[in-house]
């Protein structure tokens, strides 16, 4: 067996057959290909030899043969330690020489291997600063979201549309002059500025009043689910017919002690605890962008002759979940992209290879990086993950580490990757 090492991470293995050992294996072939057929005066499978390659010619028997060949090429294959160890996927078979009776040839085998990972800089990666701040707006914000439930909506009749406001209008789109299915509504209710609509849109509306009607131009995004709009610059004419402003209760102390917050008795504790809340959200969200950052620059650097079967795997993993959505709201997966992602199948195949792509990459860098600086997680850490979920569940820890001892794995060398390149990262 000669190993050849070719483009693509693939790995070519090329076997030597004798002319023995293919007419064994034409043996082998006209015991199966004979029980298939019925030759005259001859029960069926049991016609000679002979009679059978009168009839058929040997040739007939090369397909078969040559699967047996390479079907045992392929035992002996998996029998190699470093085949074993490093292909993925499976093998294909490669025929590059004429194949004749009475001659020794060659067959090929051909598979993905994993990929040889040179590694990039993934110390001292420059990434931007932490940005903690949170500001008086932030903190009204999230008080007065506490008081939603209490709102109360109040018509603005002499006013114009602010952001913000409630709008009740009537509206007609055309493009190219005609109306086209879903264009049209009356008395719809928008909060304007919520960036339900087209981009553009909403912002037209801004300045508009009561029982004014105007044309407001935009353009339907190029991704937009429905390909006949599609790109497509339209023109609706909205009628409005009421603007509303939302408004909230008083925020007297009386009625933050009515909120029974614990640990909240006046407006003063109530801002505070609200701070602090929005600035541990903030640190969450701000180590994830800074996560992001650090992975994507790896990444971005990073040069791997990635195997097509890491990349598929992936892509069918993502595939599998949307289907298994689609089946779980009992809608056709072709509905249900179109509702969820305003997207056709083949945009959603060409996203999600690409993310499919990025994912087998991370898993390749991730997984390289952890064997260079020994992150993976010991037995002890496994064990003690196993041992507080069997506390949660009731099970024992041995139950809970067959059923999740992969992803106790993965999760705990993720975490100290994550710890590693943060640690080792230059904030700016």
């Amino acid at each position: 067996m000669i190993k050849e090492k070719i483009e693509n991470s693939r790995l070519k293995l090329t076997f030597d057959v004798t002319k023995e050992d293919f007419e064994k294996a034409l043996d082998k072939a006209f015991i199966a290909e004979n029980e298939k057929v019925t030759i005259q005066g001859f029960r069926k499978g049991k016609a000679p030899r002979s009679m059978f390659e009168k009839t058929y010619g040997v040739e007939s028997l090369f397909e078969s043969a040559i699967n047996v060949i390479l079907n045992d090429k392929v035992q002996e294959a998996i029998k190699d330690e470093e085949v074993n160890k490093n292909a993925i996927g499976n093998f294909e078979p490669l025929l590059e020489e004429k194949i004749e009776r009475g001659k020794d040839f060659k067959v090929s085998l051909v598979i993905d291997i994993y990929p040889e990972v040179t590694l990039p800089e993934y110390k001292g990666v420059e990434i931007k600063k932490q940005d903690l701040t949170v500001s008086d707006e932030d903190v009204e914000k999230a008080v007065q979201a506490l008081a939603k439930k209490d709102a109360t909506m109040e018509a603005k009749k002499d006013g114009v549309i602010e952001k913000g406001d409630y709008a009740t209008f009537d509206f007609v789109g055309t493009v190219d002059g005609k109306e086209f299915e879903g264009g049209k509504a009356d008395n719809y209710e928008l909060q304007i500025g919520s960036g339900q609509f087209i981009p553009g849109f909403e912002d037209q509306m801004i300045g508009m009043k009561s029982e004014e009607v105007k044309d407001i131009n935009v353009t339907f995004p190029e991704n937009y689910g429905h390909e006949a709009l599609a790109g497509k610059p339209a023109v609706f004419k909205v009628t409005v017919h009421e603007i509303k402003v939302e408004k909230f209760p008083e925020f007297t102390d009386e009625y933050v002690a009515g909120l029974k917050i614990d640990g909240v008795n006046n407006l003063e504790e109530l801002k505070l605890k609200k701070k602090t809340e929005l600035e541990d959200a903030k640190k969450v969200s701000e180590k994830d962008r800074q996560v992001d950052e650090l992975i994507n620059k790896i990444l971005d650097a990073a040069k791997v002759d990635m195997p097509k079967t890491l990349v598929e795997q992936r892509f069918q993993a993502i595939k599998n979940q949307y289907e298994n959505q689609a089946k779980m709201y009992n809608i056709p997966f072709e509905m249900f992209l179109q509702y969820m992602m305003q997207a056709t199948v083949e945009q959603f195949n060409d996203i999600a290879r690409r993310n499919a792509e990025r994912q087998a990459l991370f898993d390749v860098i991730c997984g390289k990086i952890i064997e260079e600086e020994k992150l993976a997680p010991t037995k002890e850490e496994i064990e003690a993950k196993a041992e507080a979920e069997a506390k949660a569940t009731g099970k024992t820890q041995d139950e809970v580490l067959k059923d999740n001892y992969s992803t106790f794995f993965n999760n705990l060398a993720y975490e100290k990757l994550i710890n590693f390149l943060l640690s080792n990262a230059k904030e700016i």
